[in-house]
This record gives C-alpha cells, structure tokens and sequence, in this order.
C-alpha cells in the first residue's frame, strides 16, 4: 500500500527520487538513446510504486513521443498520465503543482520532512506521487517558467513530487543542481531495463491491470467518528465528520453564529463516491444528535439509490431522525417540499417573535426545556429539478434561492449535491449568483476542470487533480487559500446498518416514520387501504379517490362525490385510464351503504386490453359485496344510456339507490345520443353519476355538446399535449408535462387550482375484509 520508488538504480548508482530528489537526463542529441533511458525510468518509477499512487505529468513541446509507450495507463479507473504540448497548459501545471506541494506541507504539519515518512507514520497513503517529466529544451522556456520550474524542483520531493527532465542542460546548469545527472555516455542503463517500445508497453499495460485490481484500504467511519449515541445539542449549530486531512478528522459546522455557514454544496462525477459521502453525512449527524434535535428531508431525484437503506429495512425500521424520504422524486414534489419548508419557516419566525429572540439560537437558549430541532434538507441530483427551462423551473429556482437566504434564521440547512452544475441554464446568472453565494461550504469531489471551476470558482481546479474518495473541503466560497484535500471515510453498509437499528431501537415514543414519496412506483387502491377505513368510519357522503397528491404528506386525493349537479367525472388522454376508472368505482362500493349501488360499465372499448384482462375481477370485486353490475356492449349503449336519462320510477336512479356509469373509450363512437346530454346535466342531482373516458378531447367536446364540459366538475388529464390540456381546463396560462404515472386532477367545486397525482394505474380487487386484501 506504501510502496514508492524512494530511490532507482541507473548503472552503478543508486539516484534518490520520491521523497530525495529529481532526475535529470543529458539529451543525446544525435540519437534517442537518452530518450528510450527516459522512458525505462518512467517504467521503472510505475513499476516499483504502488498502483494507482503515481500520477505521470508529461510536458513534450518537443513531440518526442516520450509518453506514446504509457497511453495504456488511461484505461482503468483512474487517469494518472497527463500529456502536454502547450507552454501556456504547463505554466498552468506548474502553478497546480505549487498549491499542491503547499497542501502537502500544510497536511504534514512538519511532523515529518518527507511524504514517504509522514505516509509510514500514519500508515495510510495520503495524497500522492508525482512525476514530472519534460522533454524540452529548457533553455528555450520562458525566464518566468525556468523561475517556477527553479522552486519545484528544490521543493517538490519533500512534497511527492519529484522531476524527470529530458533536456541538454547547457545554459541552465543552476536547474541541474537540485538533479542527479546521468547519462547514456556515462554506461547509465536501468538494470534489466528494455528500450524495446513493445516491453514499455506491456509495462505500462501492466501497471494498468495492477490499478483495476488494486484495493485501496478505506478510512473506516469509526475512526472520524466516535461520538456516543445522542450526546450532542443542536442548539448552537450541529457538526459532522466525513474523513480526514493528514492526521486530523475533517468536521464540518453549519449553523454557528460566529462563522455564519448554513449551506452546503457537494459535487462529484459518476463514480467519485458522492453517494458514500452523503452517507457518511446522515450517519455522522444522526450518531451525533436526536430525532428531538435534527430532522431530515432526504430528496433524490434519480433513481433513488442514495437513500433506499433509509427505509424498508426488515422489521419495519425506519430512520427516526427522517421526516420525509423522496425516492424517484420528481419536480412538483420538490416544489411541494420547498412549499412546506417555507411554511415551517413562518411557523417558527411567528414563535420566535412572540418569545421575542431572532432565530433559534437564541430562542433555545430562552427556551431551555422546549423542542425545535434542526432541519437539514439534503436533496441528490438537484439540478433534476431545472431540467426543463420553464415556469416550474422558474417557480422552484425561486424558492430554492430565497429558502437558502432566510432558513438559516430558523434552523433549517440546505445540502445540495450534484454531478454537474456547471451548465445548468435556468442556475446560470443572477439566479445562479444568489443561490451559490449562499452555500459558503463547497466538497468537491473528482471532477473535470469546468466543474471544479463551477464549484470552488474561477480560479481554483483543484477537484480536476483528485483521486477516488479524496475530496476538497473548503468552507470559504471557494477561496484556494481554504482547500482541504481530504480522504472520505468508507460508508461500510453493514456498520451502517447497524447503527440505524440502534437508533430506531432507541427512536423516541413519539417518533412516526416518515413520509415517503416514490414517484416512479405503480399504484393501486389497495395501498391507501388504511385511508378507505377511514372513509367507512367516518360515514357520509361517499368520496371517489383517485391517485396519490405529490406533496409533503399528501395522502390520497378523495373528493365528495353526492348528489349535486356537476358532480361527474372526465378522464381524457392516453395511459392508465381504465385502472383509475375502476379503482375510482372500487373506492365508492368500499364505503357505507346508505344507498344501494349499481355501476353500469359502458364498453366502447372496441377490446381494449386494460379493460379486457380486468373486467372479470372488477365485476366479482363490485358483485361480490352485493352490488349490482351491468356491463353493456357498444352496440346497447344508445338504448342504456336512454334508459338511465329517462323519467319515471323504473328508469334513472331511485331514492335509495346510486347509480355510477363507467363510460370507457368514448372517443370511439362517432356520436352520442340526445339523451346523454340530458344524462350529464341532470343526472348527478338524482344519484346518475358519469366517471367517463375520451382519449380525444375534441371528441369529448363534441359529445357533450355546447357548456356540456361544465357539468364534470372533476377532470382528470393523463397523457395528452400541454396546449390540449390547457384547453381541457380553460387556463392557457397552465404549466403542465405529460409523464409517465402522472395525472392533473381538478375538482372546480373543492380545489383551487389543479393538482398534480400519482394516479392509480393498477387495479387490484379487494376482498371483503379491508384489513385483508382478496385474490385476483
């Protein structure tokens, strides 16, 4: 784990390298000989240096092709050979390698001279090697690179960075004083050394392989963090650990009054361990404080990896310290969230005015025996919530900024964390400008040199330089003076798991778990069983319930569904009508018989397959608890629906009856009759009531003819085009995406404006005990 080329054998020498010196070797000028020892140093220094420890930097202006032999070192995980050719990149190089070696100093804290003896006393390999190897004509550089280059190359193999040149060195001989000089006239050859381009290759091939297999023995979470179980009061800030710099655990503070860092911004591309570090966060902070002093809001909008161990855990465990969970979250959940945030935050600014304090600091220290904990919003993936650049992106942006100014007053710290922020449109400018400058705490993991810029600013790349599971922490906006190169400790999910057991054995007697949102998931009636007991319970007029709302605590979208006119229902679009349909007419047969039922299912289908494969189920589920059913083929829906339309005691609906007319693919007929105008109008008064479907509206508008939409006071839109959609709900100012599991539900007589569901797309019966769902 700590092998390094302290030192090489050229000829009858031992030359010093890591941790000593630098290598100079006299151009040979008339041949390559000097350039192929050059090379067998390069393949010795990887070969005797453990894999994935040796970054090559390589500067060739003069197209030697010295590095040609060692591209295969790029093909495992890591890249450890840089190539320029350009004067400008390496005077950049340079100056990385000048705030590198100061990192290095600062990490060692002048407990020992050397990186190869710090990295044995802490027995772990902080940072890294580096070999710098020029082919060039030194001489030729600029008095401002040779000045540079001069400091290096006295400064860097203390730090790890020692020098390999290719050069004549006439002319700038105070250069070749810190080197070893050797030379192909002097017999220097690298013992058992091959100048044959095919051995460096399969040298470098193999350094290659080694690097893929390679293991590097992680900083366990145990050793940055060994707090007891809730020791800790949130009420001057909180702090977590996540790794260590050198010899000292890294610990990050949000909330203090003093330094006044209340945000954090995490970056880190594919495979840089972002996702651990998250981890090592929640764990550090939920080992540290209460349920009763942290609360969490855990968003993720990609696939919900992040934080699945969370919840669902065998035994029904859940993390006491969590209030809501978003896996798969989606745009309008995030914007629901921010909304509750925002609500909290009123909440508390209304308490702390009428203690008469500020913010929560001084309201706990007012208020000693009084419980308001922290809220830290961690959300993965954020820029997912301006991945369109339109109104909701506006509208989320918004909230996101303002939260990020005015939460910390009351104790609620926002960790974003992301691949990429860099090009994010609706983040760029002003509203960009506001967001990020309230984030002074940056942790950039391995990253292209755009998106380390984007991080830490314009001017520091230092998360361009990284390797896997090392970091910058800088809690200063960015400034280089406050770069901590640190190596993340290891999220082990079994340590992990076990600490979230003891602390769910140990949750509060008041704990509830928390709310989860998973927007990708399929829903059907069966899982919000427990909000249809309520229904029974409760008596009344029935309600109809119709997917999931996004939202913080949502709950399921159940509206009155009684005898008043307009009280139908309108499905239009593609996509799960038919389940949402019948679970629609399932939810109402669950509840409190005070009317006998009858569902008459128009089927203008035409052999749709939802309604196919479903049909016998949802007749048994309906005639199974003693319900009437009445299912009427296309070529009966004229003479039923005159039926249901008509006067008299025999036709409509009776006093003590409900009658619910399923109307499924009506966008198949050419016309409706006279008297399914009188139906919709008039029918809902007498207890008729049309849960209809229409994929086309244009069909749909035809049908029920002039002000005929007026009397569904509920329409439901699932998959159709924004501008259909805002027709359907006469709003043209109306912001709404077709998607996959989603659909837009108004009530005009119980909703403000239109609400955003997780319909219920699979039908699944029920059995006549609620507590115990049936069979298919």
């Amino acid at each position: 784990m700590l092998d390094v080329a302290e030192s090489l054998v050229l000829g009858q020498r031992t030359v010093p390298l890591f941790g000593a010196g630098n290598i100079w070797v006299e151009d040979s000028v008339l041949d390559r000989t000097s350039l192929g020892l050059t090379q067998q140093i390069m393949a010795r220094a990887l070969e005797d240096t453990q894999p994935g420890q040796l970054e090559l930097i390589v500067f060739d202006d003069s197209l030697s092709g010295i590095s040609a032999p060692f591209e295969a070192l790029n093909a495992g995980r890591e890249k450890v050979l840089t190539v320029t050719h350009d004067t400008v990149e390496f005077a950049e190089h340079l100056a990385y390698l000048r705030d590198h070696i100061q990192s290095v100093n600062n990490v060692m804290q002048g407990l020992t001279s050397t990186l190869v003896e710090f990295r044995k006393m802490v027995n772990y390999p902080v940072e890294g090697y580096k070999l710098v190897v020029l082919s060039t004509d030194v001489s030729m550089l600029s008095e401002d690179l040779q000045n540079d280059l001069s400091t290096l190359l006295r400064a860097g193999p203390r730090a790890g960075v020692s020098f390999l040149i290719h050069s004549v060195k006439l002319g700038v001989e105070y250069l070749a004083e810190p080197c070893e000089v050797v030379s192909t006239r002097q017999g220097m050859v690298v013992p058992g050394g091959k100048v044959d381009p095919r051995a460096l290759i399969e040298s470098a091939t193999s350094v290659s392989r080694s690097m893929a297999q390679a293991t590097m023995l992680p900083i366990r979470y145990s050793e940055i963090e060994d707090s007891g179980r809730w020791e800790a009061s949130s009420a001057d800030g909180i702090t977590f650990a996540i790794g260590r710099y050198g010899l000292s655990t890294v610990h990050i503070t949000l909330g203090d009054e003093l330094n006044q860092r209340h945000n954090v911004l995490i970056t880190g591309a594919v495979g840089q361990g972002k996702s651990n570090l998250i981890s090592v966060m929640i764990h550090s902070l939920c080992q540290r404080y209460s349920p009763t002093e942290l609360e969490l809001v855990l968003l993720d909008f990609k696939e919900g990896v992040t934080l699945q161990g969370f919840y669902g855990s065998e035994g029904g465990e859940y993390l006491p310290h969590a209030r809501v969970l978003g896996l798969e979250s989606d745009r309008e959940f995030g914007q629901s969230v921010f909304q509750h945030l925002f609500n909290t935050y009123r909440s508390r600014m209304a308490t702390f005015k009428a203690a008469g304090v500020q913010n929560i600091a001084q309201y706990r220290a007012a208020e000693p025996g009084s419980e308001m904990p922290r809220v830290v919003v961690i959300i993965d993936e954020f820029q997912m919530m301006f991945a369109d650049n339109d109104r909701l992106s506006a509208e989320i942006a918004d909230l996101l900024v303002q939260g990020a100014r005015l939460f910390r007053a009351c104790g609620i710290h926002i960790v974003l964390a992301s691949q990429t922020i860099g090009g994010n449109v609706s983040l760029m400018g002003s509203a960009g400008e506001g967001l990020f400058g309230q984030f002074p705490v940056r942790i950039a993991l391995k990253n292209s040199l755009s998106e380390s810029h984007a991080t830490l600013g314009s001017r520091n790349d230092a998360a361009a330089h990284l390797r896997a599971r090392e970091a910058i922490v800088n809690v200063d906006y960015g400034q280089l003076s406050a770069n901590r190169k640190t190596t993340i400790a290891f999220a082990d999910e079994q340590v992990m798991r076990e600490l979230r057991r003891d602390w769910w054995m140990n949750r509060p007697s008041a704990s509830r778990a928390p709310y989860v949102f998973e927007g990708d998931r399929v829903r059907s009636l069966r899982d919000d069983l427990a909000v249809v007991r309520g229904l029974v319970s409760a008596g009344g007029d029935r309600k109809v319930m119709l997917g999931q709302r996004i939202g913080v605590d949502g709950g399921p979208l159940a509206l009155p569904f009684g005898r008043e006119v307009g009280r139908n229902i309108v499905v239009l679009g593609g996509g799960p009508a038919v389940p949402m349909v019948l679970n629609a007419a399932l939810a109402l047969c669950l509840q409190p018989r005070q009317r006998r039922l009858r569902f008459v299912v128009l089927d203008c289908t035409g052999g749709e397959s939802d309604w196919a494969r479903h049909r016998d189920s949802f007749v048994r589920s309906i005639s199974g608890r003693g319900h009437q059913v009445e299912v009427v083929a296309a070529e009966g829906v004229d003479e039923a629906i005159g039926r249901l339309a008509g006067p008299g005691p025999e036709m409509g609906s009776p006093a003590d009856e409900d009658v619910y007319v399923l109307a499924l693919g009506l966008e198949r007929r050419r016309a409706m009759p006279m008297e399914f105008q009188d139906l919709i109008q008039t029918g809902s008064a007498r207890g008729v009531h049309l849960i209809a479907w229409w994929r086309k509206f244009e069909v749909f508008r035809e049908h029920v003819g002039y002000g005929g939409e007026s009397y569904f006071d509920i329409k439901v839109a699932l998959r159709s085009d924004a501008q259909t959609v805002r027709q359907f709900f006469n709003d043209p100012l109306l912001a709404w995406k077709a998607a996959d599991n989603r659909a837009l539900v108004w009530d005009a007589t119980e909703l403000d404006e239109p609400t955003r569901t997780i319909p219920y797309a699979q039908f699944d019966p029920i059995g006549d005990d609620l507590s115990t769902p049936g069979q298919s």
